[in-house]
């Protein structure tokens, strides 16, 4: 049965994707929540759409002055020889990663990076997989195992979380597969798994996890292990 996705990026977050203009490790995780949610793709089209017919209402440049910007520009293009041109790598078949004997399956947005991923660094029963994405944040995939819990914590800034297989739940509710939660140094939660199902996550973070109630605070030194 497929998950109907319920938690979406907002849509400032999406007209920001559309335009270009988010950075690009955030880019990543709407791009791969668009991959698995057919409402945002249809929401996307929408936004394009709209920002295209805003650029068609602008005053036109005087096109006397750029003329010779744009016969360059066509010149450059005649030249190129499509013979050396490099066209992107097309990825046909499922985009997939593995940890010890499970394959799970990830949206096509994560390809390039899944391909370049680095070993799995273990912690009981979470596993984490850092990604050759961003300078600013730590972009990883997050693995649990069923039935666990992580530490009851808040965050030094933003996290980004996408449900790439299995769910999670904290206090907030449940989310599945393409659901995407943004946590904020102004959040605390206790995510954990459900009792029969293992999860594999998305994972954005600006700064470390700040792990806060009883002796779990003595876990604050393996923040890293997250981040």
């Amino acid at each position: 049965m497929t998950h109907a996705v319920k938690h979406h990026p907002g849509i400032p977050l999406l007209e920001q994707y559309v335009e270009g203009t988010l950075e690009a490790d955030v880019a990543l995780a709407v791009a791969a929540h668009i991959d698995l949610c057919p409402h945002c793709q249809q929401l996307c089209q929408d936004l394009a759409v709209e920002q295209g017919t805003q650029l068609q209402l602008m005053e036109p440049m005087d096109t006397n002055t750029s003329e010779p910007d744009w016969q360059a520009m066509m010149d450059s293009i005649i030249a190129e020889s499509p013979d050396t041109a490099e066209l992107p790598k097309q990825h046909k078949g499922p985009v997939t990663v593995h940890w010890k004997d499970k394959t799970f399956q990830v949206p096509r947005a994560l390809a390039r990076l899944v391909e370049q991923q680095t070993k799995w660094t273990q912690l009981g029963s979470i596993a984490n997989n850092k990604l050759p994405a961003g300078d600013k944040r730590h972009v990883s995939l997050l693995y649990i195992d069923k039935d666990t819990a992580i530490p009851q914590h808040t965050h030094l800034g933003i996290e980004i979380t996408l449900v790439l297989s299995g769910a999670i739940v904290d206090e907030q509710g449940q989310y599945g597969v393409g659901d995407i939660l943004i946590n904020t140094p102004d959040d605390t939660h206790t995510p954990r798994t459900l009792p029969d199902q293992d999860c594999l996550c998305l994972s954005v973070l600006s700064a470390p996890l700040k792990f806060n109630k009883g002796f779990t605070r003595l876990l604050n030194p393996l923040q890293h292990f997250f981040y």
